[in-house]
């Protein structure tokens, strides 16, 4: 069987490096200056059982790579999926299979109704940080969810094994798009923390991030619910669990469970990650979901929607801490 992992951002270094470590047919398609350090210098993973180096790792910037893949991991951001859609459809064979390990609850469709091959979603619980070409950091450890599927369930079996033994752990699950949701209202904190530039351990130990940080995902969650959609239990960081951790420990007591899960002290969001590169930002498909929504069922997100147009903002002048948390506060009317 033959895989190909799309994006060479943290999450496609780690899944496409773990691929390649355990020994599975893998090519791994990114942008050239990607490609061209990661042939000779191969991955380095750190926070998998200390540090890997992955060497000869097959990498290319050229698509037509595809056309006898067999499985297609897609990791790059929610924005440019269609894009990518269009080209996968000139090189990929209908029997391929999809997997979108992307942030953002729409990608699945699109990817479908463009390629017109089988699409499933897979979610990441881990964060990872992307140092830069070929070298990344698993800053806080977790599982992968993915869509079950009897269809393609040997391959689905097959993939996550193989990278469930480099020690990136996997659970089959039915019903993904409540966990999509869930995952999608986890994310909208990520705003939160690329506007004050903190860390993923910084906030949860300031009080004034917290609440912040608390009322955007039940804002979230009564627009998703509102709207007829059920959330599923995401385990470990389910978005109404870490709103209780926040609203009833004290900063001393998160900062001991932030050790307890291993929460390295440079673990950082992605969109703060572009904005520091001056990209633009998921901020569309993960705030702006909501917003979208809410507009839909003619509801009203006042914190979400001005998150969206701070971070468009902060996008425009290239900024990577645009305020205070207790400014931000205020300006949100928290």
């Amino acid at each position: 069987m033959k895989y190909a992992v799309i994006g060479l951002g943290a999450v496609g270094s780690i899944v496409g490096g773990l691929l390649a470590k355990s020994g599975e047919n893998v090519v791994l398609i990114g942008k050239k200056n990607q490609v061209e350090i990661i042939k000779q210098k191969g991955i380095k993973i750190d926070g998998i059982a200390g540090s890997i180096h992955v060497k000869n790792v097959s990498a290319s910037i050229d698509l037509s790579l595809l056309e006898d893949a067999d499985v297609i991991l897609i990791c790059i951001k929610s924005q440019d999926t269609k894009n990518l859609a269009y080209d996968l459809k000139k090189h990929i064979k209908k029997s391929a299979l999809i997997i979108s390990f992307q942030n953002g609850v729409k990608n699945q469709k699109s990817l479908e109704d463009i390629t017109g091959n089988k699409v499933i979603s897979s979610i990441i619980l881990f964060n990872a940080l992307y140092s830069k070409p070929g070298e990344v950091t698993l800053a806080i450890k977790g599982k992968m969810l993915v869509e079950a599927d009897n269809s393609c369930w040997d391959i689905e079996k097959t993939l996550f094994n193989s990278l469930r033994k480099e020690g990136l752990d996997s659970e089959i699950v039915d019903d993904i798009e409540g966990y999509l949701w869930s995952k999608l209202i986890v994310n909208l904190q990520i705003a939160v923390t690329a506007l004050t530039g903190q860390t993923i351990k910084e906030s949860t130990v300031d009080k004034d991030c917290r609440a912040i940080l608390v009322a955007t995902m039940k804002e979230g969650i009564d627009i998703v619910e509102q709207s007829g959609i059920t959330l599923k239990t995401l385990p470990s960081i389910d978005p109404r669990s870490l709103i209780r951790r926040m609203s009833l420990f004290n900063s001393t007591l998160l900062k001991i469970g932030s050790r307890l899960m291993k929460i390295k002290e440079n673990a950082i969001n992605s969109m703060w990650q572009s904005l520091s590169r001056g990209k633009p930002t998921e901020i569309d498909y993960i705030n702006g979901e909501i917003v979208d929504l809410a507009k839909k069922n003619k509801l009203q997100a006042p914190i979400n929607t001005k998150l969206v147009e701070l971070i468009k903002d902060a996008e425009r002048k290239h900024a990577t801490k645009s305020f205070e948390s207790y400014e931000l506060k205020e300006l949100l009317g928290i």
